[in-house]
């Protein structure tokens, strides 16, 4: 008996040997990890912060896409600040937010790369023209009213489309991406009752706006919410005004009762007509004058 409890205490001792030297290989196996890790980790910041990861160059180092409207320049001018900055300390949110603050740009989208060599991408989408803005009539294009609303002057994006809609406004004019999607559902509708495109949109007196194609002056008087209502009575006017049409001067849809129209007492065609008979007999006689001096 005394043999047995004796083995039975080296088994037991030597179980717990072989417990404890599994324990300590297995937290020295820990410790590699912590410290190979903490290695790596020490040696990827300092690659970071002491290795040359920084734009220098934005001729080399910056590429930009999308911007048919927008000049490389321009972009340029809103990244410089992040020029000489380590990589890791430009942020692509805050660019994002600087370049879109162009007129032409309606987002931006930056990314950073580090490898094959540190450089910057800078993708940009541009706003759509909706109508071109025209201080008054007769005075040259100013600015382009895009689709959503953004005034973008000309003089600063020369490249830029300009629509064949005018819109004549105040210098402060400001629209909502509402306000155009609501003006182009009227265009549309007004050009689908008139067989032709709208050419202009006069919003200098905005209780008394004005809407010309080719053929026709529309007084619209307030925009509000019964304008479509009212537009809706242009089809029947038209089909009634039509054989005095060159006598036109425009119709009036600013009132809900009645639909007002003046005419005006000289034929407009035929007094170009006359006028262009007069002047070509003027001609014709100072050709002949002109001959017999001559002779």
């Amino acid at each position: 008996m005394i043999m047995q409890a004796d083995r039975r205490r080296e088994w037991i001792k030597s179980r717990r040997k072989q417990r404890n030297l599994a324990r300590t290989a297995r937290l020295r196996r820990q410790f590699m990890r912590y410290m190979t890790l903490a290695a790596l980790l020490y040696l990827g910041g300092s690659a970071v912060v002491r290795l040359p990861w920084a734009i220098n160059n934005t001729d080399s180092q910056l590429t930009v896409r999308g911007n048919f409207v927008t000049s490389r320049q321009q972009i340029v001018d809103k990244v410089e600040n992040s020029v000489g900055q380590p990589l890791f300390k430009v942020n692509p949110k805050s660019l994002e937010a600087s370049i879109a603050q162009l007129p032409a740009v309606k987002y931006a989208f930056v990314r950073r790369y580090a490898f094959p060599k540190p450089h910057l991408l800078v993708e940009v989408l541009e706003e759509f023209p909706w109508a071109t803005y025209v201080p008054e009539p007769g005075k040259p294009p100013d600015s382009v009213i895009s689709q959503s609303g953004r005034v973008i002057p000309i003089k600063d994006f020369p490249g830029i489309l300009c629509p064949p809609l005018r819109v004549y406004g105040a210098a402060a004019l400001k629209m909502t991406p509402q306000d155009v999607t609501q003006w182009a559902g009227w265009c549309n509708y007004i050009s689908q009752q008139t067989k032709m495109p709208v050419e202009s949109i006069n919003l200098t007196n905005p209780h008394d706006v004005i809407v010309e194609n080719v053929a026709l002056k529309l007084k619209l008087g307030t925009p509000d919410t019964s304008l479509t209502r009212r537009l809706g009575r242009l089809t029947s006017v038209i089909a009634a005004v039509d054989p005095m049409k060159t006598k036109l001067e425009y119709i009036d849809l600013g009132l809900d009762n009645n639909i007002p129209m003046k005419l005006a007492k000289i034929d407009p065609v035929k007094e170009a007509a006359k006028k262009a008979a007069q002047e070509a007999e003027r001609k014709k006689n100072e050709q002949l004058a002109g001959r017999e001096q001559t002779l």
